[in-house]
């Protein structure tokens, strides 16, 4: 079963029935990648079922799903917990939508009960425009995004008031890492659990930091059997999810597989491991210096190219123009970017 199965299994239950688990920080998670500026939530406290009427009267989905894979499955699962007694009387609040060129963030917080809170964190989805901060995370702390999210957690999480539960999907689970990690320390008591769901990890000096041991024991960082984000940086121990699919689609949440309400274990593919040891290798042999030159350089060969998602590089003639771009790039970065390239996105046409 998927994720929209569960929701249907469970949703006759409350949270007072059935206690918070793993899957449920999947539903919040997939459903911060909306974007509910036209609705009165930032403007109000209301509930799930409120802001689902109010948002589906202005979107459509044939709209939405032209945004990205995260946008059209976020949209399904909005439509499935409305239907349900577990999720539509939970009170959405204190959301924020801030996106501009050089960063994207947004969040918000679901009110569970009187005594737990989850504060979730938007990723990136296919769209390449939001790849460009991701790819910053290798060489500089803390990214425009990251700075938000430490200071949303500092800001709305109370030292007397409930516990929290922290997560996000993608670049949103490295928000909720690093969040957790530089809240005030006597606030992270309140930190019950940080999920990071296929996001990427930290820098080498962030990693081997004192703000990461504080957390780690509360810290769960799940990955696909075929991880090509949550792979990226340095990463601890990872629970590991069978997908259905076998290349960037499995990043998806509604491609893993569950049994009942718990994730099915697998372990990471050989061509992931591989991937993983590249890019540590990468990391180390150049500076921060050298890594924000390169990524400068390979976005401006992706503009250059116009490749404006995953998808565009499936255009030979986009694909050739970008690899054609990136010839002055050293050759350790080049293969790099052509193995990324060759084990994921090449697979789509084949897979769909």
């Amino acid at each position: 079963m998927d994720i929209y199965d569960y929701v249907r299994k469970y949703g006759d239950l409350t949270f007072e029935e059935k206690e918070f688990n793993d899957i449920d920080n999947l539903v919040f998670s997939m459903l911060a990648y909306l974007n509910y500026t036209d609705t009165s939530i930032n403007i109000k406290n209301h509930t799930i079922e409120y802001i689902a009427h109010e948002y589906f009267k202005l979107n459509k989905y044939s709209d939405v799903r032209r945004l990205g894979i995260a946008q059209r499955d976020a949209y399904k699962m909005l439509s499935e917990v409305v239907k349900t007694k577990r999720y539509k009387d939970l009170i959405i609040h204190d959301y924020i939508y801030n996106v501009n060129i050089n960063k994207q963030f947004s969040a918000m917080m679901f009110k569970i009960n009187d005594k737990l809170e989850y504060i979730s964190f938007e990723g990136t989805d296919e769209v390449i425009s939001g790849w460009k901060e991701d790819l910053y995370l290798s060489c500089v702390f803390p990214i425009p995004s990251q700075r938000d999210a430490i200071n949303y957690a500092n800001k709305h999480i109370k030292m007397f008031g409930p516990n929290v539960i922290i997560g996000g999907h993608s670049k949103g689970g490295n928000l909720a890492l690093v969040a957790s990690m530089y809240t005030n320390v006597l606030k992270q008591f309140r930190i019950k659990k940080v999920y990071n769901n296929d996001g990427p990890g930290l820098r080498l000096r962030e990693f081997n930091s004192k703000e990461y041991r504080r957390i780690k024991r509360k810290y769960m960082h799940i990955v696909p059997e075929h991880s090509m984000v949550g792979i990226l940086l340095r990463n601890d121990i990872y629970n590991v999810v069978k997908s259905t699919r076998n290349n960037i689609f499995a990043h998806a949440i509604a491609t893993w597989i569950i049994h009942d309400d718990i994730l099915v274990e697998s372990g990471l593919s050989t061509k992931s491991r591989e991937l993983e040891k590249n890019i540590i290798s990468w990391l180390m042999n150049h500076s921060d210096i050298e890594k924000d030159k390169i990524v400068t350089e390979l976005f401006n060969a992706i503009e250059h190219a116009d490749i404006e998602n995953l998808q565009d590089v499936n255009n030979v003639l986009k694909f050739f123009k970008l690899i054609n771009n990136i010839r002055n790039i050293d050759d350790e970065t080049k293969q790099l970017i052509i193995s990324l390239i060759k084990e994921s996105i090449i697979k789509i046409n084949r897979d769909e």
